[in-house]
């Protein structure tokens, strides 16, 4: 039984496993950018391709929301074809203990945009396509065979010609195929995030800027803190690795902070914060590919070191993944090159082994550093803005 719910069918665990929904050529674990544009790439090629979510949506995701001009050309949008909140971005600002540190460009280089209406839209936007896609349906066993993946949610079993595994950090496909080495092979970084709707006005009566991204390195150096807003809401959230204090602990010591330098009002009451753990690309740790899956977006640890910007990595592995499954499908080719592909278009990564060699740096000597780089105006641009959060951009 097939029941249709904000515009979605919603798969029923209890589906009789003979049924023909249980046979798919292609079935994308998880529904988020990389899934959905994997879909949409793969239902315009006339495939037979089915996206299962253990969540529903329009759904909550901790995200600071923000996507530069290249992630919004990847998935074929601009400022007019995309429905929803887009806030150019033409300023960002590095908060240090004497004041703001702000660089401008001359045009937008990122826009501000809520997290569960973009989800929303590219999956809608697949679902037009042709894709099926069932929402609340959690992938409980992956198992790989001769000629097929096999897949159980809930009492049912699904079968595809092909499997991409988008479903992020813990997607079920990557762990089925890398097994307890996947951990070990990646390095994560862990986040939270909330995002409050103030309204516009009294966010402008606050004297926060609108549309002006706030980054605060975090005192061991090893992550960041921002402060953004966007429309009527208020994004505030910290992200570091996963070897320092705990997340909670830094939210409450950045909040405290915004508090003390009357950024915050105590009147605000935010959102709850929500988290989520994801790996930074550096280098290829893992092979991405099997004889019947394709890894993507936070599934494959494609997000950017030191930033964690990962939408933009997420939806050009959908679309590179989309293009290896037509052609797979077609009998013209070998899933493996798309995992060399992956690797030749992100590389080893020089952020990375800076990374590396900054982590071994004494945090009484790493912590000057870094603050030099972002109080000295071309360091603060060029390396820290446009080599590191818009890497890959055409700044102006």
């Amino acid at each position: 039984m097939i029941s249709e719910t904000l515009g979605y069918a919603n798969f029923k665990c209890d589906r009789p496993v003979n049924t023909p929904d249980t046979s798919r050529q292609v079935i994308i674990v998880g529904a988020g950018p990389s899934g959905a544009m994997a879909a949409w790439k793969l239902a315009q090629a006339g495939c037979d391709v089915v996206i299962l979510d253990a969540k529903t949506f329009p759904r909550p995701k901790p995200c600071a929301g923000w996507i530069t001009r290249t992630a919004l050309h990847s998935m074929e949008l601009n400022e007019t074809t995309y429905p929803h909140l887009l806030v150019p971005i033409t300023r960002v600002a590095i908060g240090l203990e004497e004041g703001l540190h702000i660089t401008a460009w001359p045009r937008p280089v990122s826009y501000g945009i809520l997290r569960h209406e973009l989800d929303d839209f590219l999956l809608q936007r697949a679902k037009a396509a042709g894709a099926k896609v069932y929402l609340g349906q959690r992938v409980d066993r992956v198992e790989f065979l001769k000629d097929a993946v096999s897949l159980s949610v809930g009492t049912s079993r699904i079968q595809g010609e092909l499997v991409i595994g988008a479903g992020g950090a813990t997607c079920p496909v990557a762990r089925a195929s890398q097994g307890k080495d996947l951990w070990k092979q990646r390095t994560m970084v862990c986040s939270q995030m909330s995002e409050t709707r103030i309204g516009m006005e009294r966010l402008q009566g606050s004297g926060l800027d609108t549309g002006l991204p706030v980054l605060f390195p975090e005192p061991e150096c090893d992550g960041y803190a921002w402060y953004f807003t966007k429309g009527d809401f208020l994004n505030i959230g910290v992200g570091a690795l996963k070897t320092g204090p705990g997340i909670p602990f830094r939210r409450h010591r950045f909040l405290e902070r915004l508090r003390r330098d009357g950024i915050l009002p105590p009147s605000w009451t935010l959102a709850p914060f929500t988290g989520h753990s994801y790996a930074v690309w550096r280098g290829l740790r893992h092979d991405l590919t099997g004889r019947h899956h394709l890894l993507v977006g936070d599934a494959a640890g494609l997000a950017r070191d030191f930033s964690g910007e990962g939408i933009g990595m997420a939806v050009q592995s959908g679309s590179l993944a989309a293009s290896y499954g037509i052609a797979k499908l077609a009998g013209h080719n070998n899933l493996t090159n798309y995992t060399q592909e992956i690797a030749r278009i992100h590389g080893t990564g020089l952020l990375s082994k800076i990374g590396t060699m900054m982590e071994k740096i004494p945090l009484s000597l790493r912590r000057p550093l870094i603050n030099g780089f972002c109080r000295a105006p071309w360091l603060r641009r060029r390396v820290i803005m446009e080599g590191i959060f818009l890497a890959g951009c055409d700044t102006p």
